[in-house]
C-alpha cells in the first residue's frame, strides 16, 4: 500500500485550510509538531496538539484533525467527534499498543507534517 499519496493529500488539506493564517505562522507549528512527533512519539503529539490549538478552526486544530482523519487509510477509524480524553484513550488503547500500526502511524505522520511544511514555505 503506497501510504505517500495519504499523506501528500492530507498536508495539502492542511495547507488549503490554514489559508487564512500567515505562512510562517502554520510553518512554525508545524515545525513544532513535527519536532514532538519525531522526539516523544505519536501519543506525544497528539497531547501536544490539544494544547495547542484553541478550536477545530485554528492551526493546531486543523493539523490535528487532518492527521487523525489520516489513520482512516490504514483501517484504524477513530471516533467521530470524540473528545480529547475519549480520543487519547482511543490513541492508547488501539494505536499505541500495536507496534506495528503504532510505527506506521509515526511514519506516515511525519511525512504528512514534512510535506505541510514545505506547503506552508511554498505558500509564503
Amino acid at each position: 500500500m503506497n501510504l505517500d499519496i495519504y499523506a501528500a493529500r492530507s498536508a495539502q488539506e492542511i495547507i488549503a485550510k490554514t489559508n487564512d493564517k500567515t505562512s510562517k505562522e502554520v510553518e512554525n507549528l508545524i515545525t513544532k509538531t513535527l519536532g514532538v512527533l519525531q522526539e516523544n512519539g505519536v501519543y506525544a503529539c497528539l497531547l501536544f496538539l490539544y494544547s495547542s490549538d484553541r478550536g477545530d478552526n485554528d492551526i493546531g486544530g486543523i493539523i490535528r484533525i487532518n492527521l487523525i482523519s489520516i489513520l482512516e487509510n490504514i483501517n484504524k477509524t477513530p471516533p467521530n467527534g470524540a473528545e480529547s480524553k475519549d480520543m487519547l484513550r482511543y490513541f492508547g488503547d488501539e494505536i499505541c499498543i500495536d507496534l506495528d500500526i503504532l510505527l506506521m502511524t509515526k511514519q506516515l505522520w511525519e511525512q504528512t507534517l514534512i510535506y505541510a511544511r514545505y506547503g506552508a514555505k511554498a505558500r509564503g
